[in-house]
This record gives structure tokens, sequence and C-alpha cells, in this order.
């Protein structure tokens, strides 16, 4: 950079800038040169590749039609006319193409000569039919069918290089490609071939088989005859032939054995010498065994057919760009100093604060690290977030908002040590770097992170206004807890969410456990998603028991999780990561089909189905669509909803209390049976009791568990029943252990219990109309 802005001041700029430009334009030109020649490479590619497809799908086509007869023959044998193979060659595709030749020889062996010969003579109705040439052999092939030329009829084709045919008489699906010999031609069509190679004979083996023995797998096989096409190469390239195929030189040849040279079939350049220089391109065709390589190439040089205004006009005009620039280079050069200088200023240091900038703070940042880690000081990092700041600017606007932020950052210089690195990072977030020289000076840390809360949360006059805003501080240590600055800024923001989450207005320092949990949730969050894909979650179901009649009269459907990575997740761990990441509700979805999934089993095995109680999370209830999927689910699993019991905790009903009640009474309305879970431990309110449409309370298990030991917990209980009662509710008590607790509960009236005592959870596949029984007229506390 400072050679290149020395150049600009002095006379030598526009010469620089001259160069600069022309050398731009030539590359430019050679690129558009390249990409020319690309294209027409591509399109020479392009042409071969269709007049590749194009031979295959002649072959293709001439190769069905000699199946077609051989399938002919197959089923026909001897019913088979020189008529009918006539008619049915007239149907075929390609039958009538120029060079073609469709053609059938009947195998015959020795003994069976005459016999042939006499049965022929019939059939063609041709009184000197005779098998020539004449001799006395093993076996015979002779050609009895053509069209649409009339061949040599009677013919031994064993006599021109076909004797391979007779060798393997089990393979009835292979096809095979041959090259004719000068002979073999006169005989099938009457006429010398041009070239050695000129002339080609698909052919395929029809069989016949010996129906007396058994499945086709166990009949005797013999060879029945031969099907073949015969063609030429010069009417194999006329029917393959397109449009472009005049602008190209190409040629044909037969590369199946790799051990030789290539087999040369066609060849329209005629000299060596074109290939030689040719760019050619080349595509191998697969067909009968045999694999062809086609070579193309335009006959004229590629430059031939390049766009050369495309490729010069740019030159030219960057020519003209390149004076124009250079007259205005010295003008420019001032304009582009001063802006660089600016940019250059502004990346360094926050324009609103004048504070380091958060990529300057970064770079600062490591330099400190470096510098402590000669010394042998530790460094702390303050993540600072101001609490609520969006209040403030939601309700006086950004612009009051951003002098807050300026008084902030004036307030943070003087509260903090000197030599304190202090940046911006964005928002109302802000950074401060200190060196921590003695074990001293660390030790008053926490004295100097109240002080900087304090002082940080005093009232700010804005605009005529007074504003009060609070900060809290998220701290972390180096080396303990980073090595770089990165690492660093990122732990101490999970510090600064720490101490949002613990009331505000505080400080948190970042420990590994922070790390290590929150790794875990995301290693939760991530096996969650993918146990929902892969149903790798268990739902298991509680019996619910009248505590006065020992009747099972309901179930609640609990969640477990057993995964391969994690072990055992228990839901009190996983159930709020999922309501964090919005995983609650396709979670919640596979719950409800679950339980439905089982109830209608146990209906269809004839199993008296109790209602069965699930949770619902405050998610899925804010979910608009929430009453219309369960309607839906209701009607598809055909389920009575008087089966079905909701439970809800009292924190949606604290936080949107309006909207879930009318939810609630809408749910209530159908049959649907509704619990509020977990009553007296939260914000628990009298109000939810009389005015929503609930059925039951449930009474946590924190206070089942110390009922006998702890009085107040029995005092809670007992009035908790009690309300209940007045308010024509029932309760329901969980977590149930001991014939003590049952004794206490059946004292104070409590209706329904649930626990180890009377039955841990089962799996739905374990439910049985005789397990049912048992658990209804068993004596409880023999249990």
């Amino acid at each position: 950079m400072p050679w290149f802005t020395n150049h600009l001041k002095n006379n030598k700029a526009s010469v620089l800038v001259f160069i600069v430009v022309f050398l731009f334009a030539v590359a430019a030109s050679m690129t558009l040169y390249e990409q020319e020649k690309r294209s027409v490479l591509h399109q020479q590619a392009s042409h071969n590749q269709m007049f590749a497809e194009k031979i295959q799908q002649v072959l293709l086509n001439h190769g069905a039609n000699v199946s077609a007869a051989a399938a002919l023959m197959q089923s026909y044998h001897n019913d088979v006319t020189a008529k009918d193979f006539a008619d049915f060659s007239k149907h075929l595709k390609s039958s009538m193409s120029p060079g073609f030749n469709l053609l059938f020889a009947r195998f015959v062996p020795e003994n069976d000569l005459r016999n042939f010969e006499t049965q022929q003579k019939i059939r063609s109705n041709n009184p000197n039919f005779q098998v020539h040439p004449m001799g006395k052999r093993d076996e015979y092939l002779p050609l009895i069918y053509s069209y649409p030329q009339v061949s040599s009829y009677g013919y031994d084709l064993f006599q021109v290089a076909l004797d391979t045919l007779a060798i393997d008489i089990n393979d009835d699906k292979k096809m095979h490609f041959l090259y004719l010999p000068s002979s073999q031609v006169a005989v099938l069509q009457g006429a010398a071939p041009k070239s050695p190679y000129d002339e080609i004979f698909i052919r395929q083996v029809v069989y016949d088989y010996d129906q007396t023995g058994g499945s086709q797998d166990r009949r005797k096989v013999s060879l029945y005859g031969v099907a073949g096409a015969h063609l030429t190469i010069a009417s194999l390239l006329e029917q393959s032939a397109f449009q472009e195929r005049s602008n190209l030189h190409y040629r044909l040849a037969d590369i199946t054995n790799t051990a030789r040279s290539p087999l040369w079939l066609k060849d329209s350049a005629e000299s060596d010498v074109f290939w030689r220089n040719a760019n050619f391109d080349q595509l191998n065709i697969e067909f009968a065994g045999r694999t062809f390589r086609l070579d193309s190439a335009f006959k004229l040089h590629t430059s031939h057919y390049m766009n050369w205004a495309l490729i010069l006009l740019p030159f030219i005009g960057f020519l003209v760009l390149a004076v124009v620039l250079a007259d205005y280079l010295r003008r420019l050069s001032n304009i582009y100093l001063g802006a660089l200088n600016s940019l250059n200023q502004h990346i360094k240091v926050d324009k609103l604060t004048g504070l380091n900038s958060r990529s300057q703070v970064q770079v600062a940042l490591n330099e400190m690290i470096r510098q402590c880690r000669k010394d042998a000081h530790k460094v702390a990092v303050l993540l600072l977030d101001l609490d609520h700041f969006k209040t403030i600017n939601d309700a006086f606007g950004h612009e009051v908002g951003d002098k807050l932020l300026i008084k902030v950052a004036q307030r943070l210089g003087v509260t903090l040590p000197d030599n304190t690195l202090l940046g911006r990072l964005g928002g109302d977030e802000f950074l401060a770097a200190l060196v921590i020289p003695t074990k001293q000076f660390e030790s008053q840390l926490p004295a100097i992170l109240q002080e900087t809360i304090r002082q940080l949360s005093q009232s700010y006059f804005v605009d005529n206004r007074t504003l009060n805003i609070g900060c809290s501080i998220g701290v972390a240590l180096y080396p303990a807890y980073g090595l770089n600055s990165e690492t660093l800024i990122k732990n101490a923001d999970m510090a600064v969410s720490k101490a949002k989450a613990k009331g505000r207005a505080t400080y948190h320092f970042y420990d590994g456990e922070m790390g290590k949990r929150l790794a875990r949730n995301v290693l939760i969050e991530t096996r969650l998603r993918k146990a929902i894909e892969e149903n790798q979650l268990q739902l298991l179901f509680q019996p619910k028991v009248d505590l006065q009649t020992e009747v099972c009269v309901g179930m609640e459907a609990l969640l477990r999780w057993q995964d391969d990575e994690l072990g055992t997740v228990s839901p009190a761990e996983f159930v709020p990561i999922a309501e964090q990441t919005g995983i609650i509700l396709p979670l919640g979805k596979w719950v409800f089909e679950e339980a439905f999934r089982h109830m209608l089993a146990w209906q269809e095995q004839g199993i008296r189905v109790p209602p069965v109680a699930i949770n619902c999370s405050a998610e899925q209830l804010r979910r608009p669509d929430f009453l219309a999927q369960l309607l839906s689910l209701l009607d598809d699993y055909k389920i009575d909803p008087s089966l079905l019991e909701i439970e809800v905790t009292e924190s949606i009903l604290i936080e949107d209390a309006e909207s879930c009640a009318n939810l609630l009474r809408q749910v209530s309305r159908l049959g649907v049976k509704l619990a509020i879970d977990d009553f007296g431990t939260g914000y628990s309110s009298l109000s939810y009791l009389k005015d929503l449409p609930f059925h039951y309370v449930k009474i946590d298990q924190v206070f089942i568990h110390d009922l006998i030991e702890d009085c107040d917990h029995a005092a809670l209980t007992r009035a908790i029943i009690s309300l209940s009662h007045d308010l024509n509710l029932k309760v329901i008590a969980e977590g149930i252990t001991n014939v003590e607790q049952l004794a206490r509960l059946r004292e104070y009236g409590c209706d329904i219990g649930q626990g180890f005592l009377f039955s841990k959870a089962i799996q739905g596949g374990d439910m049985s109309t005789s397990s049912l029984k048992l658990l209804s007229i068993a004596p409880i506390y023999d249990q």
C-alpha cells in the first residue's frame, strides 16, 4: 500500500494506471478468448455426445428387432412361415431402414438333415430347397427366413465363421455383434463388401426347451436356431445422422480387444494428419458385448467458430478507460487517501462511544494476553450488559438510547482502574480487560465489580430526562478459562447470561462447569431431535388408585428416554431444554400420539381402558392450533375425550391467564378432564381453582414425602384437600411410597393416589385385563 500511495503522489501515476489497465484489458481479452474456446469445444463435445447417443439408439433398435425375432421363433418354432416372418418384420422399428436385413437360420443335426430338407421344401413351396454347400457335417445352420432382402436360403451359416454359436447353449439372453467376411456378405446380401469391416451382423441364439423336464430350470435345453440382423456401417451412420454432423469429421473404431490396435470401421477425414492436429472428443459406445469408440472434431480450426467481436470490444473499451482514468487519477488519489484514513479510524474506534471497536478490542486483548504470558500475570475479561436497555430505546427512541450509551462509556472510563482496556462489542454490550499483577489485586476484583455496577446503576440526565439503568457483569479469567480473546469473550458472555438469570444487577464468574453444562445441553438438544425422528423415546404408564376402594381409576403417561450416548436422561433435565429450544412441540405431539396408540391397542385387545393423564407444557398450550390438533388426534385414533386427562402447571396460568382460561374451558367442554399439577409448589392462587374448569388438584410429591415427619407439610396437605373438596374438586396425591403415608392421606380424605406403593410405571405392551384386575382387588397394604 505505501508503494502504491507514493506512485499516486508523483507524475508516474498516470503511466502506472495506463499500464495496469492495459494489462487488465489483455487479461480480460485472454479470459474471453479462453471462454470462447471452451464454449466451442463444449459445443463440439455436445455434438459428439449427440452423435454417439444416436448411434447407440440405432444399435439398440436393431438389437430389439433381433430380440423380437428371436422371441417370435422361440414361441412358435415351426408354426412360423416365411410370410409370417415377413409380416412380423414389417412392423418392427427400423425394419425398412436402408441396409438392414433381418434373418433366421435353423439349427439342424446331421441325423435330421433329410427330414428338415423335406419339410422345408413343403413349407417354402420350393422343391429345389437344399442345404448348401453340400457335404456331411455333424450339424448345420441353414438360412430359412430373410427380410426385406431375399438371401440365399439354405446356406449353412456354420461355414462362414459362425461356428461359435454351437458352443454355448445355456445363455439365451446374450446378444453377439460380429463382423462378416466377404463370403458371408455375398451370401446374406448378394454383393461384395466395400471394405473388410463394412458389414456387421447382430445375432441372438434361440433355444428349444423340453417341457417334460419340469420347471424351466430343469428343462433339457437344445439349440433351435439363430435370429440375426445384417447391416452396413454406412447405413448405421446414415440412420444416426443429425443436422450438425456436416460440420464434423468423425471416425468409428472397435476397441473391444484392448490388446491390439483399434479396428477402424469408418473415417470421414480419410487422413491421419487431421486427427494428429485436431483437438477431438472421444466417447465409448457399449453394445452386444463390444466397445466402440467415436472420435469427432470440427472440420475447421477452433478459432473459425469464435465470436471475435466479443473478445476484442472489451479490449478497446479498456484502452479508452485507461486514458480517462489516467487523466483523473491525481484528483481521485487525494479522495482515496482521505477515505482510507477515515476507514482505518472507523475500524479501530467505535464511532458512537469513542471506545475500541469490537475488532480492535479483540486485537488489543490478544496483545495483552501475550504480554501477560511473558510476565506470568492473569487477565480478567469483563463483559458488561445493560439491564432493560431495550425498554429505554422503545420508550424514548434510539437517539436517547445512543446518548445514554455515550454517558455509560464515559462513566465506565472513570470507574475502572487505569490501563483498563475498554471497548464496545455492539448494542448495549461493553468489554473491559484488567491485568491482575498480584493475588492481592485479584482479591480486590469482587469489590471493583460491585463498585462498577453501583456507579453504572446511578441516574443519568439525558435530554432533560432522568434515566436509570442497571448492569450485569460476566467475568472470565485468563489463563484458567481461556487462552485467547475469542474464548474469553465467549465464556464471559455465558457468565453474564448467568448473572442476568440470578436477578440482574450482579456479577458472575465463569467456571468450567458452565461450559460443560452448556455442552451437555447442546448435546441433549441434538440427541433429543434424533430420538424423536428415530422413535427412540418410551412412554410408560403409572396407575392411579382410588384410596378408598383400592381400584385403579386411571393412568398417567410418563415419558422416558434412554440414549446410546447420554444414557438415561431424566425428564426434569431434557424437558426444560425442549421448552427452550422449541422441541417441546414435536415432543408433545409424539406423547399424545403414542398414548392414543396404546389406548387404541388396549381397546382392540378387549382391555377396559382407564382414563390416561398427559402433561401439557406452556409452549403447547400457547399454540393457536392446539385445540384443532387435539380434536384431529382424538378423531384419528377414535378416542373418547372422557378417557383423556390433561395436566397443566401453574406457570402457564400466571404468564397468560386470560387466553389459557379460554382454551381450558373449550377443552373441558369436549369432555376432557383437567388437572392442575404440582399444586402448592409455585405461586398458587385460589382463583385458579375457583374460576377455571379443573376437575382434579395434584399435590406435589414434595409434600407427600415429608407428610409424616413434617407437621407443616401435613397441615398444608390437609388444607389443600379440604379446600379442594369445598370447591368440588378431587385430590390426587403423587409419590406415595409407604403405608403410613397412605393411612394419613385416607384420614385427610384424599381421593386418589399414585406411587411406588401401588405400582411402578409399566410399559404399554404389558397392560392386560388381568393386570388391571389384580391391581384393582389386591390389598394395597400387601404390595
